[in-house]
């Protein structure tokens, strides 16, 4: 009598479907960089151009509140699609936190940008976001990596001080 030789090759199969998905959505951050342009799409859905040309395209957006440009200041939203500069997406994320970046010293502390380079934010229902802004996935489903690394922080090599 055969033993059926399918039983372990289904095994391994099952196995490595239960650690492949949650390593495909691990959580990520990414960077907004300065030149960033926004376009409101509708209520709570905006689109946000690196200079790069990626777009970065979200919906269900809700503000933290006031937060006069402090650095934790942006809001949160539900969907997320990032696509190439040929619209093609390359990963979409739902649950992300918008970020603020570091405050500008020319704007005196958070408040309303003057004398300030337009590059330097943007303004997403009339709240200021400073750049570089960073943008917190729980989930990520990446599907061109090496697109992405253009919005992924690098951390300094070692022995770089600020």
């Amino acid at each position: 009598m055969k033993k059926p030789s399918f039983l372990p090759l289904f095994l391994g199969f099952a196995l490595f479907l239960s650690i492949a998905g949650p390593a495909a959505a691990q959580g990520r951050d990414l960077t907004v960089p300065k030149g960033t342009t926004v376009n409101r799409l509708g209520p709570g859905h905006f689109k946000l151009t690196t200079p790069e040309g990626l777009v970065i395209e979200f919906a269900a957006f809700k503000k933290t509140g006031k937060g006069g440009g402090q650095p934790s200041a942006g809001g949160s939203f539900g969907d997320c699609a990032i696509r190439n500069t040929k619209g093609k997406l390359i990963a979409s994320g739902t649950g992300g936190v918008l970020k603020s970046g570091p405050v500008s010293s020319a704007a005196g502390g958070g408040k309303a940008p003057t004398d300030v380079p337009p590059a330097d934010y943007i303004k997403i229902d009339d709240e200021v976001t400073w750049l570089p802004a960073v943008i917190q996935f729980p989930a990520l489903r990446i599907f061109d990596r090496l697109a992405l690394l253009k919005l992924t922080p690098q951390p300094d090599p070692p022995g770089n001080i600020r």
